[in-house]
């Protein structure tokens, strides 16, 4: 037999009897930690999305930018190469005539302003703007800015006459306007009138009879002579074809870049124009009333040059012109013949440069040179050379067109947003 159970009260009852049911705010209240706890869970949960959405979000669109921005300068930097080739295909003449302006090209990526300063026969300034998606409402913006020259040579022609040991000879109303300095000493010849309209340097003598508008200088120190790269201009002149049976020209017609594998002469009154390097094996020769050699105008300011493995010869009225730019672009004209006789000029002028560094310069009868570099020069019957000042930093150019490209240390970059 069981014993029944005893019950105080109500309350024991229900703590005593497992079965009892709980009264319903117990059931409530648990359901409400529940969801409390959901809602704490799901607001974290969100919060934590929202963040990754938002890493995400900015992740794209920086992403985004930066392929507009690389777009925007690939645009500026193509807008200079595009400048750059159109100046060589134009000789200069971009955006118009007078190398200078505003071009735009629009294209499926973007667009891109050109804009062109001319700053001088020879520089100009190029500033490419690159827009993403236009110039009108751009979302990316890059600009390149740089300077642009022509390809040269640069040859120092400090002197009206520089020369070696051998010194120079002046006889009969000779006239040199300019400075001479020579490693030998500067004498007088057969009769009167030798003038030098400028100072004289000579590490020997100086003839005290040649009148010297300047400053004599005897005793000097031995000057540095420039230099000529022989095989660069070889190779330059060579780069445009051989010619070894057309080596008399007795027509007008345009020479150059050209290597001539014969002894070249140009007679008959013909005016021939250079439009870049010539190279002869041979001698070279220049005659007869008004026949010219005369340097292609769209060389500007920059001179070419002729290498003459032999002789050099202008007689019987020949002349050499250089371009009519301000200042003027000359023709180099360099031998290295060991001749007495490497370079002769008589009878007309020759405005141009003559290099002869291992023979004798003969001038007589009117010659007239810009400047000359040998180891001895003989001038007699009038002869005169006229320096230009400009020559003292003579540039070259292997095309009559120039050759622009870009000048080192003046490309920058720069970003907009």
């Amino acid at each position: 037999m069981i014993p029944k159970l005893k019950i105080k009260d109500k309350k024991s009852k229900m703590l005593k009897n497992p079965y009892y049911p709980l009264p319903t705010t117990c059931y409530l209240l648990k359901k409400g930690q529940v969801m409390i706890i959901a809602l704490v869970f799901l607001a974290v949960v969100l919060i934590i999305a929202s963040s990754l959405f938002t890493r995400v979000a900015d992740f794209i669109r920086f992403g985004s930018n930066s392929v507009m921005n690389e777009q925007a300068t690939q645009l500026a930097e193509a807008g200079v190469d595009y400048a750059t080739q159109r100046l060589n295909d134009l000789a200069g003449a971009y955006p118009n005539q007078l190398g200078e302006g505003t071009d735009t090209q629009i294209l499926s990526t973007g667009e891109v302003v050109i804009q062109v300063e001319n700053k001088s026969q020879n520089l100009r300034t190029i500033k490419a703007t690159g827009y993403i998606p236009n110039s009108t409402s751009p979302r990316a913006k890059r600009t390149v800015k740089t300077d642009v020259v022509i390809d040269t040579t640069g040859i120092a022609f400090n002197y009206a006459v520089q020369n070696g040991d051998g010194g120079v000879l002046m006889s009969q109303s000779s006239t040199i306007n300019g400075t001479v300095y020579t490693n030998g000493s500067i004498s007088k010849g057969a009769g009167n009138g030798q003038l030098i309209n400028g100072d004289a340097y000579a590490v020997g003598t100086i003839d005290p009879e040649i009148e010297i508008n300047g400053t004599p200088n005897s005793g000097a120190e031995e000057s540095v002579m420039p230099i000529v790269n022989y095989d660069y201009w070889r190779q330059k002149a060579t780069e445009g074809g051989t010619e070894s049976t057309n080596c008399t020209i007795n027509s007008s017609e345009p020479i150059g870049p050209k290597k001539y594998d014969c002894n070249l002469s140009i007679t008959n009154n013909a005016i021939v124009t250079v439009n870049g390097p010539i190279y002869i094996t041979g001698n070279f020769s220049i005659s007869q009333g008004s026949t010219i050699l005369r340097l292609n105008n769209n060389f500007g300011s920059v001179g070419t040059t002729m290498i003459v493995d032999g002789t050099i010869s202008l007689t019987q009225g020949g002349t050499i012109e250089p371009t009519n730019a301000t200042p003027k672009g000359y023709l180099l004209i360099a031998t290295p013949s060991t001749s007495s006789q490497a370079v002769q000029i008589s009878q007309q002028g020759a405005t141009a440069i003559f290099y002869t560094l291992e023979g004798n310069a003969l001038l007589s009868q009117t010659a007239s040179v810009a400047a000359l570099v040998s180891k001895t020069l003989t001038m007699s019957q009038s002869a005169t050379l006229n320096y230009d000042t400009g020559l003292a930093g003579a540039n070259f150019s292997s095309q009559s067109s120039g050759a622009w490209v870009i000048k080192k240390g003046t490309y920058k970059f720069t970003s907009s947003p």
